[in-house]
């Protein structure tokens, strides 16, 4: 069983979206925590700062592809969060950019439904995503529930699954508190 995290921190952005410090810095602070073998004891941990979207994408896809069942994932966002005009939830990147009506350009961030695809495809079952990005709690919306009706305990108590941890609802603001370190969440 392994244990792989991605920590993604984009602090430097395009004009029209404001720069976030602090998202580097949380990106450390998460990685000394999991770095612990007594707290996190994962295997490997990639960090990925400032990253455009092509190079997010791929990291993604990387942390989830070629998993082995028991194995664990995690990946950590700490970054803008935006939606386009239909409430979809983006990932701003370094590149990320609005038209000049206030739209994003969409090429130019990663949509959370790219993780959504990549983590339902992984064979690995043990999936944790922390996103610490406003309207963070609309990735959710996006996931698909498998349903046949019937209750199976083993499944539903037995430690596999796909954890999200969200620093806000859908239609909530994150906040960095001035002064701090680290982001509020």
């Amino acid at each position: 069983m392994a244990k792989v995290a991605l920590l993604v921190g984009i602090s430097d952005y395009q004009p029209g979206l404001s720069p976030l410090p602090e998202s580097v810095r949380d990106v450390e602070a998460m990685q000394s925590v999991l770095d612990r073998d007594a707290v996190g004891g994962f295997d490997d941990i990639q960090v990925l700062e400032n990253p455009d979207p092509l190079a997010l994408q791929e990291a993604v896809e990387t942390l989830f592809s070629g998993r082995k069942k028991n194995d664990l994932a995690l990946l950590f966002f700490s970054g803008h969060g935006i939606k386009d005009d239909s409430g979809r939830l983006y990932f701003a990147t370094r590149l990320t950019r609005k038209n000049d009506k206030g739209s994003l350009v969409k090429a130019t961030a990663v949509p959370a439904s790219f993780l959504h695809d990549v983590m339902s495809s992984s064979r690995c079952k043990r999936q944790v995503v922390i996103l610490d990005c406003c309207f963070s709690g609309a990735f959710a919306e996006g996931m698909q529930a498998k349903d046949d009706g019937s209750v199976d305990l083993q499944t539903e108590l037995g430690g596999e699954g796909r954890a999200v941890l969200t620093s806000s609802s859908s239609t909530q603001y994150s906040f960095e508190q001035a002064g701090e370190a680290l982001s509020v969440y």
